[in-house]
């Protein structure tokens, strides 16, 4: 999503949004798997039809975001509440993030 602005010397830049998705609760989402008898990140991930790699680097803590789709599949193949294992929210993209640098 983008929005045309003006930067200080007049000229149109382009604002640019970007939606992450990030997992609220390591705790909540291991619960919640346990209460469905889930035991691996294999498990989770062929129940909800998501890459295996993305369930099993949430579980392990080393990713805490994922995309929108996998947010919905993993919270509706664990019969909980829309929106309660994940939290969706829009940011801003710097010029040095759109150009992939380090801000």
């Amino acid at each position: 999503m983008s929005q045309t602005t003006r930067d200080t010397r007049g000229q149109q830049t382009a604002d640019e949004w970007r939606l992450t998705v990030k997992l609220k609760s390591l705790r909540a989402l291991r619960q919640f798997m346990e209460f469905q008898n889930l035991t691996s990140g294999y498990g989770l991930a062929k129940r909800a039809g998501v890459s295996a790699g993305v369930a099993n680097f949430l579980l392990s803590g080393d990713r805490n975001s994922c995309s929108l789709k996998t947010a919905h599949a993993i919270e509706a193949a664990l019969q909980c509440p829309p929106g309660f294992l994940f939290e969706a929210k829009m940011s801003r993209v710097g010029e040095d993030n759109r150009r992939g640098r380090a801000a």
